[in-house]
């Protein structure tokens, strides 16, 4: 079966009649990582939302909560029946799409980021009522994610850590150090039954649950990826600037 067009090329009409179809919930977020992000997110969301195939887009991830700074845009895309092609996004944007008929099993089995997004996440846009019918059905009902699943993500994380570190990969090595103490702050949060918030959050769920040492050692590693993210990106600008010379 022949693939379900989805993005189409747009004329100068079309990119002037999405601005005013922008969703006004995309307006409401704080907080963007980048223009490209803001420009991307806002048109494919002008398009899905209108998309007889869509359910439902929400916004998840640190930017939707109280945070002082975004790294990426994390959204979660649900469809009826087709599952459209949006490979080409910036890379601080992340797109999850789910079936709508298999949303409800997903959350009764403890899923992790569609119970988020029902817990957390901002709707961007709904068709049919589809999200706002879900939370109300699982308003008291979703269960907490397996923490045994966070704890072997986290094993998986730390082997990966030490092979970058050997073979000299550094900047992906602090990577997966970030994402092995996100792993066991999980796992560490949900033991103690209390569902984890965005990434820059658990360091203080973490104190909360008196894991002092493991939010201290989260803070640090997203500390210094930030700051070679940064030395990065300048080091970029200057080899960019060097070459248009």
């Amino acid at each position: 079966m022949p693939s379900r067009p989805f993005l189409r090329a747009r004329s100068r009409r079309d990119v002037r009649s999405e601005k005013r179809k922008v969703p006004s919930a995309l307006r409401e977020l704080r907080a963007w990582p980048s223009a490209a992000a803001q420009r991307w997110v806002s048109g494919f969301a002008s398009k899905i939302c209108a998309d007889n195939n869509t359910q439902a887009l929400i916004a998840i991830g640190s930017i939707v909560r109280p945070v002082p700074s975004v790294q990426d845009v994390d959204l979660l895309y649900v469809y009826k029946s087709h599952r459209p092609d949006f490979a080409d996004h910036p890379v601080d944007v992340d797109v999850r799409a789910y079936d709508a008929r298999e949303v409800s099993d997903l959350v009764a089995a403890g899923h992790d980021l569609v119970g988020w997004a029902l817990r957390y996440g901002r709707v961007i846009c709904e068709h049919e009522r589809y999200w706002t019918q879900l939370k109300a059905q699982w308003k008291n009902n979703a269960r907490l994610p397996d923490p045994e699943i966070a704890e072997r993500r986290a094993s998986k994380a730390k082997a990966l850590y030490h092979d970058l570190r050997q073979l000299g990969d550094l900047d992906a090595a602090q990577e997966q150090l970030v994402s092995l103490l996100t792993h066991k702050a999980w796992a560490r949060l949900l033991r103690a039954g209390i569902y984890p918030a965005s990434r820059p959050e658990l360091a203080g769920q973490l104190r909360a649950v008196g894991d002092t040492p493991l939010a201290a050692e989260l803070e640090n590693a997203l500390t210094e990826r930030d700051v070679e993210r940064k030395s990065a990106a300048r080091r970029a600008a200057a080899a960019g600037a060097s070459r248009r010379r």
